[in-house]
């Protein structure tokens, strides 16, 4: 039980918490791999929220500052379609962590009107401390598998992602679909993203 709490503090858990990891999904909802990849990308996303809290910044500001850790120098477009957000909002992230220090942001040599985003040395402290704690939760989760789990989990998972990459559905009238539907809930204010 030590282990379903980052440090061994399961002692710490209040009951309700307690029963919330206790409780078994239904078989149904176990054999769908859209539930099964949420519960873990959910599990894994509230992790990510307390380290990138503990270093001052938000998960997008992590996301963001990890889509440009090869410093290949992405475009805004690049980066919000890496991090599945609008070019906007990327834009808005962009801004913060070039004012704070932590990126660079300088015009396309070829491309007028694009500019291309790499880390600054403040930036990839960050980066690799957050990649630190985090690496730390992943190993939590490798530990629980058997060699040959851990030998295909995550080349399973990239490809399982690069099916559906450049169309959520691998559809590309869905995905418009699907696009102006957020689109639509945005301008409604019903869709933050």
């Amino acid at each position: 039980m030590d282990d379903a709490v980052p440090g061994g503090e399961a002692a710490l858990l209040t009951p309700a918490i307690a029963r919330r990891h206790r409780a078994n999904a239904p078989a149904d909802a176990m054999a769908r791999l859209e539930w099964v990849t949420q519960r873990l990308a959910r599990a894994l996303q509230r992790a990510v929220e307390l380290v990138a809290a503990d270093h001052g910044i938000t998960v997008a500001e992590y996301h963001l500052l990890l889509a440009n850790s090869d410093d290949v120098g992405r475009s805004n477009a690049e980066i919000a379609r890496l991090i599945f957000v609008t070019p906007q909002s990327a834009n808005r992230v962009l801004a913060e962590l070039e004012r704070r220090g932590l990126l660079e942001r300088t015009d396309d040599p070829h491309h007028g009107r694009i500019r291309q985003t790499v880390l600054t040395p403040a930036g990839r402290e960050l980066l690799d401390r957050c990649i630190g704690q985090i690496a730390e939760i992943e190993a939590r989760v490798m530990r629980a598998l058997d060699d040959e789990q851990q030998r295909v989990l995550l080349p399973a998972l990239r490809r399982a992602a690069d099916t559906l990459a450049g169309g959520y559905f691998g559809d590309a009238g869905e995905e418009l679909r699907a696009e102006q539907y957020r689109r639509a809930r945005h301008a409604a204010g019903t869709d933050p993203a």
